[in-house]
């Protein structure tokens, strides 16, 4: 058990809320200061956190990773005591930029289509394979788009009879099958390309205008969408598409580069397709990259430290019967977290008080901006071994002795209590 006055915890480890309730007095100001911020962790604040006031008051240290941690320390604390207005401020961005966030999806999609048609058109009369890499990229774009649109349209609209817990992983699956798309087309393209360089020089060396003033149009058209997307990058949607944006603007403007240079000189033909392959390589590891990383949301990878101190925080100030935190978890399920709290309780509390004050928490749980589900238990008893809870009833192996006589093996021998035959103890 962890008794500790500031709520710093692993993942399994318990915290006391006495200290909680500690200070709280008679005076009605003093007793509301208490409840809203009963560790007073304002105080530990540091309002001036500029570089000139850190040499100050430490002379010999490192400005800069002083200052590093007091801008951490500060957003933590702001982190936990505003985590009570969390909903709120969620529901009200969602009537604020939910139509920005359409705009950028829908917007982004029409400009793909546009986008597909105006490359294509330049491929097709100049012959350039590194125009036809952009091209075969913007065609990729809009069929990815669609899965995007299909996928944020499915999430928005829960069947609660079908899918209990809602459909919003359903955007992070979307999320997948983009890069796989994205990946795929990668792939085709370093093959032709490579192809391309064995049959050595093209005969046909001309360029037109038109068509590189339309890959100037695309360019322009993408560096738009980049910027507002890049505004509402803390969406999912919007943040995959800013990646989108960014990514066709290197691709266009090295592609535009690689197919001048490549065309005009000839004793450098080849950079048109080693400039599609360098295209490729770019647009498969980034979207490699981002496959992966959402994989990890989908098999429930572990949530921050940081997030996982905020969760004791809210949970150990919820209610003065809360005694101990016994566990805290959270893990992706998509893109935000599933929380398990596991508190403990008098065992002489009624059932119904109980009930009351986990549901309660369960609900400020829920309501915190990165969770999703939450789950609270509670427990009378602190001393156990949480991996015994959800091992299979008919398990193969062998059972283990209980948690407090495992630890009072592990004991120094001086510290050890053994039985005498008179039945004494030593």
């Amino acid at each position: 058990m962890v008794e500790s006055r500031a709520p710093t915890v692993t993942q399994s480890g318990s915290i006391t809320s006495s200290e909680a309730q500690r200070n709280i007095s008679n005076d009605d100001d003093t007793i509301t200061a208490a409840l809203d911020d009963p560790y007073a962790l304002r105080d530990s604040k540091r309002a001036d956190v500029t570089r000139k006031s850190i040499l100050i008051d430490y002379p010999h240290g490192k400005s800069r990773k002083i200052k590093k941690y007091y801008n951490r320390q500060n957003a933590l604390i702001d982190s936990y005591l505003g985590s009570a207005d969390e909903e709120a401020l969620e529901h009200e961005d969602a009537l604020k930029n939910g139509g920005k966030v359409k705009f950028a999806i829908y917007g982004s999609s029409t400009v793909n289509f546009f986008l597909f048609i105006i490359q294509l058109y330049a491929a097709v009369s100049t012959g350039s394979l590194s125009l036809f890499g952009t091209a075969a990229d913007a065609f990729m774009d809009l069929v990815s788009s669609i899965v995007m649109l299909i996928t944020s349209r499915l999430a928005s609209k829960p069947n609660i009879k079908k899918f209990p817990v809602g459909r919003k992983r359903v955007e992070t699956v979307g999320i997948i099958l983009f890069c796989a798309l994205m990946t795929t087309v990668a792939v085709e393209l370093i093959v032709e390309s490579a192809r391309s360089l064995g049959d050595g020089p093209r005969n046909d060396d001309s360029l037109k205008i038109i068509p590189l003033i339309f890959v100037g149009i695309a360019i322009f058209s993408k560096g738009c969408m980049f910027i507002y997307c890049f505004l509402l990058r803390r969406y999912p949607a919007a943040a995959i598409f800013m990646q989108d944006h960014r990514n066709d603007i290197v691709v266009n403007v090295f592609g535009l580069i690689m197919s001048i240079v490549g065309t005009h000189f000839k004793k450098v033909w080849f950079l048109d397709p080693a400039g599609a392959i360098c295209i490729a390589c770019l647009i498969l590891f980034s979207w490699a990259s981002t496959a992966f990383e959402h994989m990890w949301y989908l098999v429930g990878k572990t949530a921050p430290q940081d997030f996982l101190n905020k969760l004791v925080y809210v949970s150990v100030t919820h209610d003065p019967k809360i005694l101990k935190i016994d566990t805290a978890r959270a893990y992706h399920a998509g893109d935000k977290y599933y929380v398990e709290v596991d508190v403990i309780m008098g065992q002489e509390e009624k059932l119904k008080t109980t009930h009351d004050v986990a549901e309660r928490l369960q609900r400020k749980l829920e309501g915190l901006a990165d969770v999703e589900r939450a789950f609270v238990h509670v427990d009378y008893d602190g001393i156990h071994d949480i991996t015994e809870e959800h091992k299979p009833l008919y398990s193969p192996q062998e059972v283990k002795a209980p948690l407090l006589e495992r630890m009072k093996e592990k004991l120094p021998f001086k510290h050890r209590v053994r039985e005498v035959p008179d039945g004494g103890s030593v």
